[in-house]
C-alpha cells in the first residue's frame, strides 16, 4: 500500500513538473513572439514616419525651387522687356529722330487733364515757346499726340482726341491728310485725302512733316478702311501707339533760328 501510494506521489510530481515547465515553456514563447510583433509594429511605424518626413521635406523642396523658378522668370521678363526697350529706344534715337531739327526732351505724363476725359494728359516738361504745338512720340517710336501750352499748362492731346491733328503720307504716293482722333472702335481717323490719290488697304501711314510738329517718317498706323466723299477720301486705320499704357514719352520740338 505505501509503496503504491509512493509510486503515485512520484507520478504526481512528475506530472505537476512537466505540467508547470510546459506552462513556462509556453509563456516564454509568447512572450517571445509578443516581443516580435511590439518590435515589427515599432519598425514600421519608424519607416512610416521616415517616409511621411521625407514626403514633406521633398514637397518643401519642391515649394522652395517652384518659388525660385517664378522668381527666375520674372527676372528674365523684365531682362527681356528692358533689352528690348532700350533695343527700340537706340535704334529709334539714332535712325527716326533728326536731332538736327528737332530738339528732344524726355516727358512723364503726370495726370489726365479732366478726370473724364482720357484723351488729354498733363506733361511735366514747360515749353520754351508757348505758341508752338510739338510732338509727342512713344519710345519705340510711333507717332503718340501733340503737346501745346494751354492756362500756363503743358497739355498733351493723344491720337485718341480729335483735336489732335497733324500732316500725315499715306502709302507709296505719299498721299496727304491730316489725323481727326479715334473712333470708338480703336481705329484712327485720317480726313482731307484728294480723291485722286491712290490708296489700298495695309497702306502704312507715315507723319508727313509739312506741319513742323513732327519730323517726316514717324509711323503712325495702318490702313483698314477707306471711304470716298463728294470732294475727298477718308479712311481708318489701326494706330501703332498703345498711348494709355504708357507714362514716359519723347517730346520733339522743332529749332527755329531767330
Amino acid at each position: 500500500m505505501n509503496k503504491k501510494f509512493l509510486i503515485f506521489v512520484a507520478i504526481l510530481l512528475i506530472s505537476f513538473s512537466y505540467i508547470f515547465n510546459v506552462d513556462r515553456f509556453l509563456r516564454n514563447q509568447f512572450s517571445a513572439l509578443n516581443n516580435s510583433i511590439i518590435s515589427i509594429y515599432l519598425n514600421s511605424l519608424v519607416a512610416v514616419q521616415v517616409t511621411v518626413n521625407k514626403y514633406f521635406n521633398q514637397l518643401d523642396y519642391i515649394e522652395q525651387l517652384k518659388t525660385q523658378n517664378d522668381e527666375n522668370q520674372k527676372y528674365k521678363l523684365l531682362y527681356n522687356t528692358t533689352n528690348q526697350k532700350l533695343k527700340e529706344l537706340k535704334e529709334f534715337s539714332s535712325n527716326d529722330f533728326n536731332q538736327t531739327e528737332y530738339n528732344i526732351t524726355k516727358v512723364k505724363v503726370l495726370s489726365y487733364y479732366k478726370f473724364n476725359d482720357h484723351t488729354k494728359v498733363l506733361i511735366s516738361e514747360k515749353l520754351n515757346n508757348s505758341k508752338s504745338i510739338n510732338s509727342l512720340i512713344t519710345y519705340d517710336g510711333y507717332s503718340a499726340g501733340i503737346v501745346l501750352e494751354k492756362e500756363n499748362k503743358t497739355i498733351s492731346y493723344l491720337n485718341e482726341n480729335e483735336k489732335c491733328n497733324y500732316t500725315v503720307y499715306i502709302g507709296e504716293n505719299n498721299a496727304p491728310g491730316i489725323t481727326a482722333g479715334i473712333n470708338k472702335n480703336g481705329l484712327l481717323v485720317v480726313k482731307f485725302i484728294p480723291l485722286w490719290k491712290q490708296i489700298k488697304i495695309d497702306d502704312e501711314i507715315i507723319t508727313s512733316g509739312m506741319d513742323n510738329i513732327f519730323p517726316i517718317g514717324i509711323k503712325v498706323a495702318k490702313v483698314v478702311a477707306i471711304k470716298e466723299n463728294d470732294n475727298t477720301k477718308e479712311l481708318l486705320a489701326i494706330p501703332y501707339a498703345k498711348t494709355s499704357k504708357n507714362r514716359y514719352f519723347y517730346m520733339g520740338s522743332k529749332i527755329t533760328n531767330n
